[in-house]
């Protein structure tokens, strides 16, 4: 079994990167169970709310912006040419929730991404909540900040990881928290900065990824 090589902090895009410690071996493993990224999407879409569920009102919402983004989405030439470019054998193994807002945001640019490279790059999705201790080697400042994006080579080694949203929304988020009186309103001022930017962030950072698969 081999070991992943090891990243440093100064070639990852918005990470921080915790003791990783699995083998390509294991990474395989958490591969191989994982949902492709379209099967995941269609999931998240189909997924019945539950009254009884602390999360329905967020999946709802989740729902409606994954429809949206997935009939609005255009990627940039430059987006498209990094996903032609890309080293073939390039997998995405992306950590999330149906009820993360960031994630319904992400991951349907991450899946247009996936198709545009014809084969180059692949996706699949791990529930997070079931697979804390590959989380727990990808936090993002201590915590288990999600969706986190583990680009793996085409034999299971770590190259980069990103995560969990682009570094002008962390700090657009970071800002607001820090003033107590709008504390409470820093999702809703980052959904409207989505809303805004329309994907442009997230097609760049993801291009910076791919930059970094060697």
């Amino acid at each position: 079994m081999t070991k992943t090589k090891p990243v440093s902090n100064e070639r990852m895009a918005n990470c921080v990167l915790c003791s990783m410690t699995w083998t390509t071996t294991e990474f395989k493993k958490a591969w191989d169970r994982a949902l492709p990224i379209d099967q995941y999407l269609e999931d998240l879409l189909g997924t019945v709310p539950h009254e009884e569920d602390p999360y329905a009102q967020y999946l709802v919402i989740n729902q409606q912006r994954v429809k949206r983004i997935k009939q609005r989405l255009h990627l940039e030439p430059e987006t498209e040419m990094a996903a032609l470019n890309a080293k073939p054998g390039t997998k995405w193994l992306i950590l999330n929730e149906h009820w993360c807002g960031d994630g319904a945001q992400i991951v349907p640019v991450q899946a247009a991404i996936a198709l545009a490279s014809k084969g180059r790059i692949e996706a699949r999705v791990l529930f997070r909540d079931q697979n804390l201790e590959l989380m727990d080697q990808f936090l993002t400042n201590g915590g288990r900040s999600i969706p986190k994006t583990i680009q793996l080579d085409s034999e299971f080694r770590v190259t980069t990881s990103w995560g969990s949203r682009p570094a002008e929304a962390q700090e657009l988020v970071m800002r607001v928290k820090a003033d107590p009186e709008r504390a409470h309103l820093y999702s809703e001022e980052l959904h409207k900065w989505y809303a805004v930017d329309r994907q442009k962030a997230i097609q760049s950072e993801l291009r910076m990824l791919l930059s970094l698969e060697s």
